[in-house]
């Protein structure tokens, strides 16, 4: 907040000072005197007063506000409300046999947490014999960010699988809009009245799908549409149906440039589609501390690497290799990090149309051997004799594509 509330002897001590700089007859306060009472009484009523302020700026400013108070701002800007739950995503590893097939809408993970998750789109496990499939929760909410290594089964078991397991915890779930991200929707909120600008159609297609955080503009196709790519606040691609609502609802408010005339439905002259993820996979070898839970210090790390590969505020053009080996040294319960078999060994560039994401995630003890969780769901028989990423990178040419 702009104002700041002082304490009780900091307002005695501003009113002491400009009592004694304005008279002669006084030249001490005693403690127990009459002065030091009515100092205080002032002191006292200064600091309902400023507390009192600090509350109206709370209602008036969005970056001193806070829960119900930065309702009231969105309502004063005539903001939409804050945006309801949302499910979570991630990538899931699965085992099978060259050409096993995982299909969207018939197959789901789920496993001892409950929650159901969907296939974003068609998989097929190719001749390395393993892949990652990305997925997104059918429930909302805070809930649907279970631990790692909690989705171990498929429903229908496909022909020649063998094994799932979500190395990394699913993120994005969320049971209301946070207040960082309603915040910075009421700051741009007035983006909308730009009418022809980027900001003005990120303002507009968050109207029509809450889910929207963000867009890009990635020029024009072969056919002279606008590409416009389109990120989540929670992670998850966009469905056509979802892009056809967004295009149907937008039309009324785009440029006649922006639309097909040759459309009688006026369907905008716009492709969308949705954000491309470059996967970050890390591996890691560590020695932990005798007394603390493994599960937890796995879960601890991939919190903190989400915060770092954080989409909603990514900026950066390169990862700093550095940085992921301090965020897992620097993780309670860890004693020691090997950073010559640390992976990634190096910066990775990111590209300029994708956004950095965790896919793979491994914990392993010095000699190489899987760190396992204590409920065993995860199996070493479906990994390789060394399975560090930079094994795999050299063995399974397609590991990262």
């Amino acid at each position: 907040m702009f104002t700041r509330i002082g304490t009780i002897a900091e307002y005695k001590q501003i009113f002491i000072e400009l009592l004694l700089n304005h008279t002669n007859n006084v030249t001490k306060v005693s403690p127990m005197g009459v002065l030091n009472g009515i100092s205080y009484g002032v002191a006292k009523l200064a600091q309902r007063a400023t507390k009192d302020i600090a509350i109206i700026e709370s209602h008036i400013f969005p970056d001193t506000a806070y829960g119900i108070y930065l309702d009231n701002v969105a309502d004063n800007y005539g903001i939409s409300t804050r945006f309801g739950a949302s499910g979570s995503s991630t990538y899931i590893r699965v085992v099978g046999d060259p050409g096993t097939t995982y299909v969207a809408g018939l197959h789901t993970f789920t496993g001892s947490s409950g929650i159901v998750f969907d296939i974003v789109s068609n998989f097929i496990i190719s001749s390395d014999g393993f892949g990652y499939v990305q997925v997104r929760s059918q429930s909302l909410g805070t809930q649907t960010n279970v631990d790692p290594l909690t989705i171990n089964r498929v429903v229908p078991i496909p022909n020649g699988h063998q094994y799932c397991v979500n190395e990394n915890m699913p993120v994005g779930g969320r049971d209301q809009e946070q207040d960082d991200v309603f915040r910075k929707r009421i700051k741009e909120g007035s983006d909308i009245i730009a009418r022809g600008t980027l900001s003005a159609l990120n303002q507009l297609f968050m109207l029509i799908n809450p889910n929207v955080l963000k867009i890009y503009f990635r020029g024009r196709d072969i056919t002279g549409k606008l590409i416009i790519d389109i990120l989540a606040q929670n992670g998850i691609d966009f469905t056509p149906v979802e892009f056809d609502d967004i295009g149907q609802k937008a039309s009324a408010f785009l440029s006649l440039s922006d639309l097909n005339t040759f459309n009688s439905n006026n369907k905008p002259n716009i492709t969308f589609r949705n954000i491309v993820w470059q996967p970050i996979d890390v591996s890691c070898r560590l020695e932990l501390i005798d007394s603390v839970n493994p599960d937890d210090v796995r879960k601890e790390i991939q919190i903190r690497l989400n915060k770092y590969f954080d989409y909603r505020y990514w900026t950066l053009t390169k990862i700093q290799w550095i940085d992921l080996i301090d965020i897992v040294r620097t993780t309670p319960g860890v004693k020691f990090v090997s950073d010559n078999t640390f992976t990634p060994g190096s910066d990775i560039v990111i590209n300029t149309e994708k956004l950095p994401r965790m896919r793979g995630f491994l914990m392993l003890n010095l000699d190489g051997s899987l760190i396992l969780n204590n409920s065993n769901t995860l199996n070493p028989v479906f990994y390789p004799s060394t399975p560090d990423f930079s094994y795999q990178r050299t063995v399974y040419k397609t590991l990262l594509n």
